[in-house]
């Protein structure tokens, strides 16, 4: 008992509505009230005074309840295992040959649509290329790295200039 009159003796009680405020429309020194003044202010009047030595809760409380992964990428692993791997389909040489005339052709800016065979399944990059190697055989859609002898297909959008 005596640890709640410690609790309250820091409250301040207000009186809420009562004579000294006046109802909304009243005439107040000549002008009428304004009624959404007025509702602002009982609204703030009947929220309960915190006392100070309770404190408020700390902006970050809501981090201690986020997930716990004791396994860091774990289940990316795991969801990497479940995907069955596409085989991979070799070219004939008919497709290797149109293949190889299309390389022959692009220029630095051409934009085109790559199909590859990367990570046990077949990929589309398209976009401008920016690089043919031909020392190492790759070819560079944008950033990435395409090897020629991942390549399945490759068909010219847009020729540079």
């Amino acid at each position: 008992m005596a640890r709640e009159v410690d609790l309250l003796a820091g409250l301040v009680w207000e009186e809420v509505g009562g004579a000294g405020v006046p109802d909304k429309g009243v005439a107040v020194g000549g002008t009428v009230a304004d009624a959404g003044a007025e509702g602002r202010q009982a609204e703030a009047s009947l929220d309960p005074p915190v006392p100070p030595d309770i404190g408020r809760p700390h902006p970050d409380r809501a981090r201690q309840f986020m997930p716990f992964a004791a396994l860091r990428g774990y289940y990316d692993l795991v969801h990497a295992k479940e995907v069955v791997p596409e085989p991979r389909r070799p070219l004939a040489d008919d497709e290797a040959r149109a293949l190889d005339g299309i390389i022959a052709n692009l220029v630095r800016g051409d934009v085109v649509r790559c199909r590859y065979y990367e990570d046990g399944g077949y990929r589309v990059a398209e976009g401008a290329v920016s690089q043919i190697d031909l020392t190492f055989r790759d070819l560079w859609i944008v950033r990435r790295r395409i090897p020629f002898s991942a390549t399945q297909s490759l068909e010219m959008l847009y020729p540079a200039g």
